[in-house]
C-alpha cells in the first residue's frame, strides 16, 4: 500500500467522521434568555420517538455531597447517539435572566465511538459534580459500566457560583422538537438554605385556612366541602372557633377535587388566599392582620401548599405554614393503589371506605376495576402520593431497591423536593408535624415478586398480597399508620416536631398546638368528640335512577323530601351529597343501633336500579347490594337493621307489594329481560290475583296473599327461564318479589 492511498483512506474516514459529528456542532447554540423545553417525562420502555421527542427518559436531578447530580437513561443506535446527544451545558449565572451569560460549557458528557462501537440499547448515565468538575459513568443496561471517567470544565469553571443544565440543543433546531429538551438550571453547588427569620412579638393573627388531605373533601350538590363524610378536621375548626377566630371572617377552609393533580389544586389555592385577603380588608375586626394568611395544611393539603409557594406564581402571601402529617417524600402504601387499585388487606374503616367509594365511582364512570379508574381518567393524585425513597425489597434476593431503578415514578414529588430551596428560602414560619403512633402499623417496605399479571404490579407483586397468614409483602413500623417518619420529613433544616397521633387523629390531636403556634398563646378550649377514634360508618350509595331519603328510629330523616324537593339534614353526623348530582349516596358516622327506613323514588325514565349498603368499622366490614326496577315517581321502601354488637348480622330488606311485583314486570320486560309481550302479560294477570279479600269476625275484609298461585308462579318461572322466555336477572328479580310476598303476609 502506498502513501498515497493511505492519505487518501484517513481523507476518507475524516470525512466520514466529519460528516457524523456535524449534528453535534452545527447549530448548537442555546437560546438567550434560556428556553425551558421540559417535554413530558417518561419511565424507561420507550426506545421509539415518545411524542415530540426521542431517546431520554427517566431524568432525576439533586445534591449529592453539596453538589449537583444527573442521572437519566438513554437510546443509542449501533453508530451513534439516537438522535443528538444531551449536553451539559454551564453558564456563570442562571441563563433564564439574561441574555449575555458567560458559556464555559456545552458539550456531551460522553460521545460514544462513531463506527460500530456499540450495540443497540439503552444505557444509564450518572454525572456528578464536585470542585473541580464532573464524573461520568455510562452503563449498557445499567448494568455493564463502558465509561468512567473525571472531566474537567474550562474558562474559569467556578463551582460555587455558576449554573448548569442538561439540553439537547436548542428547541428550533430541528422540525417538530423532536431532538429539543432543556431541562431547568440549577446552581452547581447546593444552594445554602437560611433559616426562616424569628416572628416579630406580638404579631396581630392572620386569618387561616385549612387544607385537608386526599379524600377530605365531598361534592354536595356540585359545591365542594370539607370532610363531612369521618368529620376529620370538625374538632380542629371548633376549637379555632371557640378561641377566637371567626368562621368565614377569619377562619376558612379550602376543599378541592382531590382527584387531579396538586399543581392544578396549587392554582386554585392561589385564588382562595387571594379571596381571603380580599375578604379579610372588607369585614375582619382591626386585629386581624389580612396582609398575609396562615396556612394549617393535613397530609396531602400539605403537597398543594408547597405546590403553590415553591411555584412562580407565589405571591408573598403566606406567613405560617403548619404541616400535619404531610408525606413529604409520599407513602408506600400508596403503591398498592397505584399498581393495582387495591388497598392494605388489614382491615381498617378508613381503607375500606375508601375502597368502596372508589368502586362505585368506577362503576359509574364505566371503568371495570379501580386501577382502570385510577389511571384512565386519570386520578393524578395517586401517582403524586408515590415515595421518592428506596422502599421495595426484592423477595428472592433481600435487596433494596434504589430508587427510582425499576420503582414507578413521582416526577412531581421529585420536582417539588428538588426545588425546596423555594420553600425554605420563602420567610415562611414552617412548622413541620409528624405522627408516631408507637404501634408500628405503618407500611414501610414492600416485599415484592415479579407476577405475570398482564397489567397489574408491573414493578413487582406484594409477596403473598392477600393471603389469610403472613404479612401480604407488606413490612411494617414506624409512622402514623399511613405515612412513615421519612416520608414525613420535609428537610434537615426543619425538625420534625412529634405527636403521638394517628394520621387521621393529627389534627384533633394537636389542637392546641397549633393554636399555640399560630397565637403564641395556649387554647381555652380543646374539643374532641371522637370522631376520629375507630369510626363506624353506615354507607348508602345508589347506582341508578333514583333519589332516596333516609329515616332513623327516632324519626330523624336525612335525604330528599320528594314532596318539597328540599333536603332532610336531621340525623346527627349524617352526610347527604344532595340529588343534583350523578353520585347520591348518604354516610351515617356512628349509626345507632335499630332499623333505618329507606324510601327511593324513581325518577327520569325510571329504570333498573341498584342500591348498596355497606357498615364499616376497624374490626368488620360488609355491604350488600339491593337491585330492582322503577318508574318515574314510583315508591320503593327498603329497611336496613343495624346492630352494632354483631355487625355481620345487617339486612337490607325491599318492602314488596302486588304494585312493586306488576312494576318489576313491566319493568323486566322494557329492558328485554322478558322477550315476549303474551309471557309479560301473562304473570301480570297472574300478579293481579294473587290477592284475596278475608271477612273478619267485625265485618271488615282484609287482603291476603294466595300463597299456593305464588308457588304455582314460582314453578312457572323456572320453565319460562329453560324455554329462555326471561333471562336470569328477571328470573332473579321476581323470584325475590314472590319470597318476601309469602314471607310477609
Amino acid at each position: 500500500m502506498n502513501f498515497r492511498s493511505i492519505n487518501l483512506k484517513k481523507f476518507f474516514l475524516f470525512t466520514l467522521l466529519f460528516i457524523f459529528a456535524l449534528p453535534f456542532f452545527v447549530n448548537a447554540e442555546i437560546k438567550h434568555p434560556y428556553v425551558l423545553d421540559e417535554k413530558p417525562r417518561v419511565t424507561f420502555g420507550d426506545s421509539v420517538p415518545v411524542s415530540t421527542y426521542y431517546g431520554l427518559e427517566n431524568y432525576v436531578q439533586d445534591y449529592i455531597g453539596g453538589f449537583v447530580h444527573f442521572t437519566f437513561t438513554y437510546t443509542h443506535h449501533q453508530c451513534c447517539f439516537t438522535t443528538n446527544p444531551p449536553i451539559l451545558y454551564i453558564t456563570d449565572v442562571d441563563p433564564r435572566t439574561t441574555n449575555t451569560p458567560v458559556e464555559k460549557w456545552a458539550y456531551p458528557p460522553y460521545h460514544f465511538p462513531a463506527f460500530g462501537g456499540i450495540p443497540t440499547d439503552w444505557y444509564t448515565y450518572e454525572i456528578q459534580f464536585d470542585p473541580t468538575g464532573y464524573t461520568t459513568v455510562v452503563r449498557q443496561q445499567g448494568i455493564f459500566q463502558l465509561f468512567n471517567a473525571h472531566s474537567d470544565p474550562i474558562d474559569g469553571f467556578l463551582p460555587e457560583t455558576d449554573w448548569v443544565s442538561l439540553a439537547n440543543r436548542h428547541p428550533d433546531y430541528a422540525v417538530g422538537n423532536t431532538e429539543s429538551m432543556a431541562f431547568t438550571p440549577v446552581p452547581i453547588k447546593e444552594p445554602t438554605i437560611l433559616p426562616p427569620p424569628p416572628p416579630p412579638e406580638n404579631e396581630d393573627p392572620n386569618p387561616v385556612i385549612i387544607i385537608p388531605g386526599i379524600m377530605g373533601s365531598a361534592y354536595k350538590n356540585g359545591e365542594l366541602v370539607i370532610d363531612p363524610i369521618l368529620h376529620t378536621y370538625d374538632d380542629l375548626l371548633a376549637t379555632l372557633d371557640q378561641n377566637g377566630y371567626t368562621p368565614e371572617v377569619d377562619l376558612f377552609t379550602f376543599p378541592y377535587e382531590w382527584r387531579d393533580s396538586n399543581i392544578l389544586n396549587a392554582d386554585l389555592l392561589k385564588n382562595k388566599i387571594s379571596e381571603v385577603i380580599t375578604n379579610c380588608l372588607a369585614t375582619a375586626p382591626a386585629h386581624v392582620n389580612c396582609q398575609q394568611v396562615d396556612l394549617i395544611a393535613h397530609s396531602m393539603g400539605g403537597l398543594v401548599a408547597r405546590a403553590y409557594i415553591q411555584s412562580v406564581d407565589y405571591a408573598d402571601n403566606v406567613d405560617q405554614l403548619i404541616f400535619l402529617g404531610t408525606p413529604h417524600k409520599g407513602s408506600p402504601t400508596d403503591y398498592l393503589n397505584w399498581e393495582a387499585g387495591k388497598f392494605s388487606p388489614n382491615i381498617n374503616a378508613v381503607d375500606i371506605l375508601t375502597e368502596s367509594f372508589f368502586e362505585a365511582e368506577a362503576l359509574r364512570n364505566g371503568h371495570l376495576t379501580i386501577f382502570d379508574y385510577i389511571h384512565d381518567r386519570p386520578l393524578s393524585s395517586v401517582q403524586e402520593l408515590l415515595p421518592t425513597f428506596d422502599y421495595l425489597r426484592d423477595d428472592n434476593t433481600g435487596v433494596l431497591r434504589t430508587y427510582p431503578n425499576n420503582y414507578p415514578q413521582n416526577v412531581f414529588l421529585e420536582n417539588l423536593n428538588n426545588n425546596i430551596s423555594n420553600l425554605l428560602n420563602s420567610g415562611i414560619d414552617i412548622t413541620n408535624i409528624v405522627g408516631n403512633s408507637g404501634e408500628d402499623k405503618t407500611i414501610n417496605i414492600i416485599r415484592v415478586i415479579p407476577t405475570d399479571h398482564a397489567r397489574f404490579w408491573q414493578h413487582g407483586e406484594p409477596e403473598g398480597f392477600g393471603a389469610i397468614l403472613g404479612d401480604s409483602g407488606l413490612e411494617r413500623g414506624a409512622g402514623d399508620n399511613t405515612v412513615t417518619l421519612d416520608g414525613a420529613t420535609l428537610h434537615n433544616s426543619i425538625p420534625n416536631e412529634n405527636s403521638d397521633a394517628s394520621h387521621r387523629r393529627i389534627p384533633t390531636v394537636e389542637e392546641n398546638r397549633v393554636y399555640k403556634i399560630l397565637t403564641g398563646d395556649d387554647s381555652i378550649t380543646n374539643i374532641d368528640n371522637g370522631f376520629n377514634l375507630s369510626p363506624k360508618v353506615l354507607l348508602l350509595q345508589l347506582l341508578s335512577p333514583i333519589d332516596f331519603v333516609v329515616t332513623d328510629k327516632n324519626g330523624n330523616k336525612m335525604g330528599k323530601n320528594f314532596q318539597t324537593g328540599e333536603e332532610y339534614n336531621d340525623i346527627p353526623n349524617a352526610f347527604y351529597s344532595g340529588y343534583e348530582t350523578d353520585n347520591e349516596y348518604i354516610t351515617i358516622l356512628n349509626p345507632i343501633d335499630g332499623e333505618y327506613k329507606i324510601e327511593l323514588q324513581g325518577i327520569g325514565s325510571g329504570g333498573e336500579y341498584g342500591v348498596l349498603t355497606s357498615y364499616i368499622s376497624d374490626e368488620f366490614a360488609t355491604t350488600t347490594e339491593t337491585t330492582g326496577i322503577t318508574t318515574p315517581n314510583q315508591i320503593t321502601n327498603l329497611d336496613v337493621v343495624v346492630d352494632n354488637t354483631n355487625p355481620e348480622d345487617l339486612e337490607t330488606e325491599r318492602e314488596v307489594t302486588i304494585d312493586v311485583l306488576i312494576s318489576d314486570i313491566n319493568g323486566a320486560y322494557s329492558l328485554g329481560w322478558i322477550t315476549d309481550k303474551k309471557v309479560r302479560d301473562g304473570l301480570i294477570a297472574e300478579a293481579k290475583v294473587i290477592i284475596k279479600f278475608e271477612k273478619k269476625k267485625n265485618g271488615k275484609y282484609e287482603k291476603k296473599v294466595d300463597k299456593i298461585l305464588i308457588k304455582l308462579i314460582e314453578k312457572e318461572l323456572d320453565l319460562l327461564k329453560k324455554k329462555g322466555k326471561i333471562n336470569q336477572q328477571a328470573y332473579d328479580l321476581l323470584k325475590i318479589d314472590l319470597e318476601y310476598l309469602i314471607n310477609n303476609n
